[in-house]
């Protein structure tokens, strides 16, 4: 059994002049970026260390990200989606570091937290208690829900048996010709399945647009335990 977050008809992406139309939610560049400084914070000062040499080297934590980061929790309070370009010129910004893929596969992890506490206490309380066929199919429907508002125009699908997901030209594949963005959506993933699971699973990218001349990126999953 799947679940489409668009048509699955037709696996090409629409070719329309909507497709750059605001879509993506402003959590996604927001909580990327907030990943982004934390990364770059000090865990310690050295004591011959120069911290105003040091600290603007740390992309993080400049004041353009700083400006940025202030920028987008405005764009989550008036919940204004934001553009699918600008969102991977985002990606990009990021690919440029060697630690690029842990950063994405955080903020991934953080995003599925965020939708997560939206849920009210009692929900969730009751979804840790589901069966865990039931607690699979419950973590679907919400993964159709919240991919809708991560992958733009794209179309994707989740499959349940086996357990997976399809994105027709992600905009991390666009965006990162080596395929490491695509992190992102992986961390999302597994960290919504392990939410309402309970369970950890490794969700495993066994398929990239950026490899396959814009083809489509494919995940499936196993669990680790």
């Amino acid at each position: 059994m799947e679940s489409s977050g668009t048509s699955s008809k037709s696996r090409s992406r629409p070719s329309n002049r909507n497709d750059d139309a605001p879509s993506v939610t402003p959590l996604l560049p927001l909580l990327l970026l907030e990943t982004l400084r934390d990364m770059d914070r000090p865990e310690e000062v050295l004591e011959d260390e120069d911290i105003s040499v040091s600290m603007p080297r740390r992309l993080g934590l400049s004041e353009v990200v700083r400006l940025q980061i202030q920028r987008f929790e405005e764009e989550v309070r008036s919940r204004r989606p934001q553009v699918p370009s600008q969102i991977e010129d985002l990606f990009r910004l990021v690919i440029r570091r060697p630690d690029c893929e842990e950063i994405f596969r955080e903020a991934g992890r953080r995003v599925a937290e965020r939708y997560w506490s939206q849920r009210s206490n009692g929900m969730r309380r009751l979804i840790r208690f589901l069966p865990r066929p039931l607690a699979l199919v419950a973590a679907q429907r919400a993964g159709r829900r919240m991919f809708k508002e991560l992958v733009g125009r794209s179309r994707f699908r989740i499959t349940r048996r086996p357990a997976g997901l399809h994105i027709d030209s992600s905009l991390t594949a666009r965006a990162d010709p080596g395929g490491a963005a695509c992190a992102f959506y992986s961390g999302v993933f597994a960290a919504l399945l392990k939410l309402y699971t309970g369970r950890r699973y490794r969700v495993l990218h066994i398929a990239c647009g950026a490899r396959t001349a814009g083809g489509p990126c494919e995940w499936s999953v196993e669990l680790a335990e």
